[in-house]
This record gives C-alpha cells, structure tokens and sequence, in this order.
C-alpha cells in the first residue's frame, strides 16, 4: 500500500510540476515587446535601458525560453577570425579536359510485368 501511494504521489506532483512550468512558458511567450531601447554612454561603457512608448525606463529584459538554450549553445562558438591572408596570391588554371563521346546510345527497352514465383 506504501509504495502505491507514493507512486501516486509522485505522479501528482509531476503533473503540477508540468502544469504549472507550462504555464510559466506560455506568459513569457504572450509578453509585450518594449517600445525600444535607450543606449547611454557612461563612464563604464555602454549601457542599454529598454524603454515603453511613453518613454519610461521598463526593467530588466525576460527571456523568452524557448529560444534561451540556443543562445547558450552559441556562447560557446569561437569567434570566426575574417582577416585577409597577407602573402601573394596567384590565381590557378585548371587543365581543360575534353571528354570523348559515347560510342553508342542506350536504347529503351520495354519491361514485362513481374512474374508471380
């Protein structure tokens, strides 16, 4: 009787887990965009405040969570080095191959239904 209950119980409180984190999904997914974004020079860089079309600072950003796990897999990426090469570069000639033709072209032949065996 013991173990049926917490089996029970357990399946519960997996279910509420699922209930309500799906819930959770679906609030940050019907969020209002911000109006737009202030960017600010200070003394320690750069700084961004996202504001709402009356102008008012809005807080900070919620990330939506289904697309959270695809910009930490791209944290990871080295950054692509897009410098020129600095040597001399010669442009190369492939050689021209001519092919020869086919000495005789395929005929179609008709194919008879298949045979039961």
């Amino acid at each position: 009787m013991n173990r049926k209950f917490a089996r029970v119980f357990l399946a519960a409180v997996m279910a509420v887990t699922l209930a309500l984190t799906s819930l959770t999904m679906a609030v940050a997914r019907g969020q209002t965009r911000i109006a737009g974004e202030i960017v600010i020079c200070t003394g320690y860089g750069v700084t961004t405040i996202s504001v709402d079309e009356n102008g008012d600072p809005t807080g900070p950003v919620h990330l939506c969570p289904d697309m959270v796990l695809a910009m930490m897999a791209a944290l990871d990426t080295p950054v692509p080095d897009f410098t020129r090469p600095e040597t001399v570069t010669r442009a190369v000639e492939a050689p021209v191959v001519e092919l020869a033709g086919a000495l005789w072209a395929p005929t179609p032949r008709a194919r008879a239904p298949p045979t039961l065996a």
